[in-house]
């Protein structure tokens, strides 16, 4: 007996309790990351900004994988932050839009250009890449120790060996996925976050106009030594598995 249209259609499940509770917990570990990295890498004269804001890796990852939802952990965990660890009040409200945007600003991109999220896919050059993905984490770690130590000069210099360390990955596995993820993932989403949270502290009287280019730098600079790092390597090696759960959004919920 033919099967018909109907039964051949894969039924896809809409939004579930799982998204909510991956949601909670996303928002608590970027929470605790993001107080985290400001305790350790300050950047004045900018309450709640830090060189090296390690809960980007969480949500940007999942702002891929879950869709919306990883924008909202994104939200939610800068506006714990912003209530615990700043003076800024109700004005969280606004400038926790950093992270949302952080993590929309590549799921837009990726959901325009109709590009698999799974940029670890059929790598052409699997053990350099991974050779790279080691050196940007080493990279990482060498600029977390020059934030600490406030080595200007060194982290400044790990920044440049990021980038050159990006454009070498893309050199050896030169696909569409890779270059969304890298200039929208990493480069305008650090910039747009970068823009808003320095913008909403001195539109609220929180830091001085002047400071705009250092807190901005910072900001930027931060974000993108960890997302190269660490949202990188997550993408590569845990977007396969997490496509084949229940909980993965191939839309914008669900």
């Amino acid at each position: 007996m033919a099967t018909s249209s109907l039964e051949m259609e894969e039924i896809k499940p809409g939004v579930t309790w799982r998204h909510y509770v991956v949601t909670a917990l996303a928002t608590g570990v970027s929470a605790i990351l993001a107080i985290y990295a400001v305790i350790i890498a300050p950047v004045a004269p900018f309450p709640g900004v830090s060189g090296l804001y390690l809960a980007a890796a969480v949500y940007v990852p999942l702002s891929l994988w879950l869709g919306m939802w990883g924008c909202f952990a994104g939200y939610f965990s800068q506006l714990i932050l912003g209530f615990v660890a700043t003076p800024f009040g109700v004005w969280s409200l606004l400038w926790s839009f950093a992270d949302f945007l952080e993590g929309f600003v590549v799921l837009l991109a990726f959901r325009i250009f109709k590009a698999d999220v799974d940029i670890g896919a059929d790598l052409k050059r699997p053990t350099t890449v991974k050779i790279l993905l080691g050196a940007l984490v080493a990279n990482l770690i060498v600029a977390a120790v020059a934030t600490a130590l406030a080595l200007t000069t060194l982290w400044i210099i790990t920044l440049i060996i990021t980038i050159g360390l990006l454009i070498a990955m893309y050199i050896v596995n030169p696909s569409r996925s890779w270059l969304i993820y890298v200039i929208f993932g990493i480069f305008v989403a650090a910039l747009v976050s970068a823009i808003v949270g320095i913008s909403i502290p001195i539109l609220g009287g929180f830091a001085p106009v002047e400071g705009f280019w250092v807190g901005l730098i910072g900001w930027f600079a931060g974000d993108l030594i960890v997302l190269a790092a660490i949202s990188t390597a997550l993408m590569v090696t845990l977007t396969g598995y997490i496509k084949k759960t229940s909980v993965f959004v191939e839309g914008w919920f669900s």
